[in-house]
């Protein structure tokens, strides 16, 4: 059954469709949440948040943008309010598990060392660009999620993410041009 099937569903009396979008959301927001937050606590509280919110104003939703999209972007207010409130920075964080684990321990330690050189040049990335590049790369989002999560114009997420990318290959050759000299 699609979103806007249920959603229809919901908002004429049959509530208990919503945890249909619940089971079907909840391990990618999940993923989403951890990239942005860090301790379970705070992901698995912010997501139920997200959910709450989300069913309490299903009555805003507009069927212009995709329910994952829509539900992203309250879960990014959630926790952008939660680290304001803790000071902290959003991260970008590199999924372990795109390390694979096919390879020889030698060459596993390696990736993974790699993984964590990108994720430190990736956190010096200025905030704009590493949201459009997490939201695209490890959330896979369309330019249109993108542009409603972060809730700036699709010709915003696409000079973002071309900045950032840009700025990530030159930090990456500036790091390399480095550690060949040093």
């Amino acid at each position: 059954m699609e979103d806007a099937e249920l959603i229809q569903q919901v908002l004429m009396g049959k509530h208990e469709q919503y945890s249909i979008l619940v089971q079907r959301y909840q391990e990618p927001l999940i993923h989403f949440l951890r990239g942005i937050l860090g301790t379970e606590d705070e992901v698995f509280d912010c997501a139920q948040e997200a959910f709450l919110a989300a069913y309490r104003n299903l009555w805003r939703y507009s069927s212009a943008y995709t329910f994952r999209a829509w539900l992203y972007a309250i879960a990014k207010n959630k926790a952008i309010d939660l680290m304001r409130k803790r000071k902290r920075v959003i991260p970008l964080a590199i999924d372990e598990n795109l390390v694979d684990h096919q390879l020889g321990p030698e060459e596993a330690w390696l990736a993974k060392e790699q993984a964590l050189d990108v994720q430190a040049i990736v956190a010096e990335l200025p905030e704009a660009y590493r949201q459009a590049l997490f939201l695209r790369y490890q959330q896979e989002l369309s330019y249109e999620e993108i542009s409603t999560v972060l809730n700036i114009p699709v010709s915003s997420v696409k000079t973002h993410l071309h900045r950032g990318k840009e700025k990530l290959r030159q930090m990456m050759e500036r790091r390399t041009i480095h550690e060949g000299n040093g």
